[in-house]
């Protein structure tokens, strides 16, 4: 039976250092929703890194946007 592959979850933005894994789930398609469940309990921006590929597979930003800045000076 074929071994099903890891993915790490990490907040922050990729490639910056200074991104925090989170956890790390079996299944790029589990991997991604538990990405989508942390964005929306605590907004912000977050990705799936495959660790042998070296690869983002997945990402997701749900920082709240600034209401009422049209940017007209």
């Amino acid at each position: 039976m074929a071994q099903v592959p890891r993915f790490e979850i990490f907040s922050g933005q990729y490639p910056a250092r200074d991104a925090t894994w989170i956890e790390s789930v079996e299944g790029l398609g589990q991997a991604a929703d538990r990405m989508y469940e942390l964005a929306k309990e605590k907004p912000g921006p977050y990705f799936v890194f495959h660790m042998v590929s070296h690869q983002v597979l997945a990402v997701v930003d749900t920082t709240p946007k600034a209401k009422g800045k049209t940017g007209i000076a």
